[in-house]
């Protein structure tokens, strides 16, 4: 799963955690925006909504997904070309890339399919990029841009941005140290992985504005009982 108080803005009042995937053998959560993506879910819980029903073929559901999913950010990409010094119209597509690249990776059967959820993700990266050309300080998008990073396979590139977003212990973002966390976890560096959850459950302070305490503790047991 992943945490991502971008994507829980647009898709839900609260983050959540929206999926599980299989990563290096092992459950990886990813929070979005805020806690980040993991594929199983998009924005607006596309497993239910886009045909997975019991019965429905990966290849069908991408089907309804690419329908679906494609539809909408067509109509993001219309408002961000009418009005492209609107930051909001810019990020409304890079997120609607993202969504649909996570909901396209989890129904993904063959390599060509992978090919074309990797291709959606990195178009999200590029929206991404430019986005934070103009605002460097949003936290929340330079996780999602990791996460996409993450999912295309371009771990160290992930790892290596949200070990530069939680370099300065007096800024701390629990989101970030949460995925952090489940990077390092999904690439064997286990006490990595537990101090990045422990700096998560920190940072998350009392509040817990962004749920990342209770993942953190999660995998921390998991961790513990392995």
């Amino acid at each position: 799963m992943a945490f991502s108080s971008q994507q829980a803005g647009r898709a839900r009042a609260a983050i959540v955690i929206v999926a599980l995937v299989i990563v290096a053998g092992i459950a990886v959560a990813v929070f979005s925006g805020a806690f980040s993506p993991a594929p199983q879910a998009a924005s607006n819980d596309a497993s239910a909504a886009v045909g997975t029903e019991s019965g429905a073929s990966d290849g069908d559901a991408l089907e309804e997904i690419d329908a679906q999913y494609g539809t909408a950010t067509s109509s993001l990409l219309s408002q961000y070309e009418a009005d492209p010094s609107n930051p909001s119209a810019l990020l409304d597509v890079a997120n609607g890339y993202f969504d649909w690249g996570v909901a396209a990776m989890n129904h993904a059967a063959d390599d060509e399919d992978s090919a074309h959820a990797t291709e959606l993700l990195n178009d999200a990266i590029g929206y991404y990029d430019t986005y934070l050309e103009a605002n460097p300080e949003a936290k929340a998008v330079v996780v999602d841009r990791a996460i996409c990073r993450f999912y295309t396979g371009d771990t160290d590139t992930a790892i290596a941005d949200l070990e530069a977003l939680t370099s300065d212990s007096a800024d701390s973002f629990a989101p970030a140290w949460a995925n952090l966390g489940m990077f390092y976890e999904a690439t064997g560096r286990v006490d990595d992985a537990r101090n990045a959850y422990e700096a998560a459950i920190d940072a998350a302070g009392d509040a817990d504005a962004y749920n990342v305490k209770s993942y953190a503790q999660e995998r921390l047991d998991a961790l513990q009982d392995s």
